[in-house]
């Protein structure tokens, strides 16, 4: 077996054009580069045992992230739920070797129990409720097992075309539901067509104006 050192400057990686992976990292090489890197860096890094991807971020990929992040910040109004929203932090548990910057994270039902960090833990010890993820470059199925061990209440995944809701189970699986529970005005259906409005049409604002007032009309 021949073993090879590869080394990378922040410089290569600013400029990455498509997903990179590297695989028998050190869990101590993740955190040294994610704090390079900082959670202001266009990139996305996800770290599955000893497997570390990146992911450059498009505005493709950031339109409908910022679009989404409206929907279920307005949805929380008419609920009159406590929606706070973390965005890209990264959530990390280095026992179980996870590390991951989901697209977005909100907690609600557990909004009273999160306090916001100016630090990365290593070990989470509450789970955002909805994570959500952007699939417009990459698919994010292999982050159903890392949500999953983190506890993770609601998977979100939109591929640029629908939008799908999953649940986490008692047995430790993600299925998919119809309808969000920590969100239930918002379905899968109604979240997708909107976001294909964003999509196709060009009054950004529009779009969101007609999403406040579906909200009035259906709270």
């Amino acid at each position: 077996m021949v073993t090879a050192e590869v080394t990378i400057s922040k410089k290569d990686l600013v400029g990455l054009k498509y997903p990179m992976s590297l695989v028998g990292v050190e869990w101590e090489t993740y955190e040294e580069i994610s704090e390079e890197l900082g959670e202001s860096m266009s990139l996305h890094l996800t770290f599955n045992k000893g497997n570390l991807t990146f992911m450059p971020v498009t505005e493709l990929h950031e339109f409908p992230t910022s679009l989404l992040h409206n929907f279920i910040t307005f949805a929380g109004l008419p609920l009159k739920k406590n929606v706070v929203p973390t965005g890209k932090a990264t959530l990390r548990s280095k026992t179980k070797q996870y590390g991951v910057e989901s697209d977005l994270s909100f907690f609600i039902s557990k909004a009273d129990a999160h306090i916001i960090k100016s630090f990365v833990p290593n070990e989470l010890k509450v789970a955002p409720d909805i994570v959500g993820e952007i699939d417009v470059h990459h698919p994010s199925d292999d982050k159903f097992e890392i949500y999953a061990e983190l506890g993770v209440a609601e998977f979100w995944q939109y591929n640029g075309i629908s939008l799908k809701i999953f649940k986490l189970q008692a047995n430790g699986e993600y299925k998919e539901i119809e309808s969000s529970e920590e969100l239930p005005i918002l379905t899968s259906e109604i979240l997708s067509v909107f976001l294909r409005r964003g999509k196709n049409e060009q009054q950004f604002t529009k779009v969101l104006s007609d999403f406040q007032d579906w909200l009035q009309n259906n709270k």
